[in-house]
């Protein structure tokens, strides 16, 4: 063990080199450190163990306390590297994820297809309000605003006369009693907005048609 060197021993430049390098071979942080770095720290943790062998050089035990606080030293360094290292790892991750999401929130649908599936209903159900309120838009049949309730919309659509306006209102109703209500949307209450939602669909499609 490092710490366990008689008061005697003798601690070269290259010593202090070899055992930081040897820390760093380790699988811990051999991946994440440059090699360019790491040299860096060992020459300077080199010249620090020198000048305070040097500097404790009367005081009984020094070379054992200056190869201590070396190797303290060094370790901190290293592992403050690795950790740098594993944020810049998740940060990455985090970005590509955030592009998935992004992808697939351009098809509210499928979204909240792939929500439900992973189980996370109330974020499914929101998923499914904006996919019915883009299909209905798309077709001018409502104009989207984040200020408007479900029954505005509802409103927009019996105006107009649109066949989906009381498949419609059914649903912002549920929509509304779920989120608005307990806040919370389970299983039994994803099927039942699913299946409203499917309704409006079709009774816009027997108009399109």
């Amino acid at each position: 063990m490092l710490f366990a060197q008689a008061p005697d021993a003798t601690w070269t430049r290259a010593a202090i080199h070899d055992t930081v390098a040897a820390i760093a071979r380790q699988a811990a942080y051999r991946r994440s450190l440059g090699t360019t770095l790491l040299d860096r720290v060992f020459g300077w943790i080199a010249d620090a163990y020198s000048r305070l062998v040097e500097a404790l050089g009367t005081v009984p035990h020094g070379r054992v306390v200056a190869t201590i606080a070396a190797a303290t030293v060094a370790l901190l360094v290293v592992a403050r590297i690795a950790y740098a290292s594993r944020l810049r790892g998740v940060s990455a991750m985090s970005l590509v994820s955030r592009r998935r999401r992004s992808a697939t929130s351009s098809d509210p649908w499928r979204e909240a297809e792939q929500l439900a599936a992973a189980g996370q209903f109330t974020e499914a159900a929101h998923a499914l309000y904006r996919g019915t309120v883009a299909m209905l838009a798309a077709q001018s049949l409502v104009r989207r605003h984040d200020s408007k309730t479900s029954g505005d919309y509802a409103r927009e659509l019996r105006r107009r006369g649109a066949p989906a306006y009381a498949a419609f209102r059914r649903f912002g109703v549920r929509y509304d009693r779920i989120i608005y209500g307990t806040g919370m949307c389970d299983a039994t209450g994803y099927d039942a907005l699913l299946a409203d939602a499917r309704a409006v669909l079709e009774r816009q499609g027997e108009r399109a048609a």
